[in-house]
């Protein structure tokens, strides 16, 4: 049999699909559609002789929005409950699946935060997209400093709103770097294979990020994108100490031996 792909949920891998250029959306309209679209919630969950009873329906009741959501304003309203602003309100939908009555307000506010989020990558990303112009730059160094600058920005804010909370901050910074790459016009399969490790296990999910930590990553990074281009950062003899602080060793360093990758 076939396989359907017009039943698969959105995987939202490009910027494309949550632009909120590319999907006008009217939060008044929303508002009022939501009270036809949202179906009554089951039961909240509860822990109950070791295991949890009624998870299965709560998800099943996500679905159940994620679904005509998408279908009413674009693929990026799929994810209505990922705004991570809004941690402490949504967090783990189950472990607050609303009441009947509040159903339609906590899916709308839901969406609104989830929304607003994607509104202001798209105020950076429009930022950031100008100065990655080759035209702008004068030297091969100054695309170097416009890709490595544009990289620490988006991590910093893509990690900000959830770093305080949990460890789920590097899949965030995936997701947005992924975003931007594919905004730049780069294939989804390629901006995936080249993020993959990119926050890798030197990084302690559990720890703030430094300013040390992001830089590393940005210039990695920034290094990957750039050469196949055939545009490679120079290495700087003499400024790069020996480690960085935390024991992390800066791939440009020229006094020391890199290994493979």
């Amino acid at each position: 049999m076939a396989d359907d792909k017009s039943n698969r949920p959105p995987l939202l891998v490009t910027w494309a699909e949550v632009d909120p250029a590319r999907h006008p959306f009217d939060p008044v309209e929303m508002s009022v559609a939501v009270r036809a679209l949202v179906p009554p919630p089951p039961p909240r969950p509860a822990f109950r002789d070791g295991q949890w009873v009624g998870e299965t329906e709560a998800f099943a009741w996500v679905e159940s929005v994620s679904v005509p959501l998408s279908g009413r304003f674009g693929p990026w309203a799929y994810r209505w409950y990922w705004g991570p602003w809004e941690r402490e309100q949504l967090g783990f939908v189950t472990d607050r699946t609303p009441t009947p009555a509040d159903a339609p307000a906590f899916v709308a506010d839901s969406l609104l935060a989830w929304r607003r989020w994607l509104e202001s990558v798209a105020e950076r990303f429009d930022r950031i997209l100008p100065s990655l112009d080759p035209a702008r730059a004068a030297a091969a160094a100054d695309v170097v400093a416009a890709w490595e600058a544009a990289f620490a920005q988006l991590i910093t804010f893509a990690a900000a709103p959830v770093v305080e909370y949990d460890d789920d901050w590097p899949g965030w910074c995936e997701i947005v770097l992924r975003w931007f790459l594919t905004a730049t016009g780069m294939p989804p399969e390629k901006a995936h294979a080249l993020l993959d490790g990119a926050f890798g296990e030197r990084l302690h999910r559990w720890v703030p990020l430094t300013a040390v930590e992001i830089g590393d990553v940005a210039e990695r990074v920034a290094r990957d994108v750039l050469s196949p281009t055939g545009i490679v950062p120079a290495a700087q003899v003499g400024n790069w100490p020996d480690t960085w602080p935390q024991g992390w060793p800066s791939w440009r360093a020229t006094n020391i031996d890199r290994g493979v990758g």
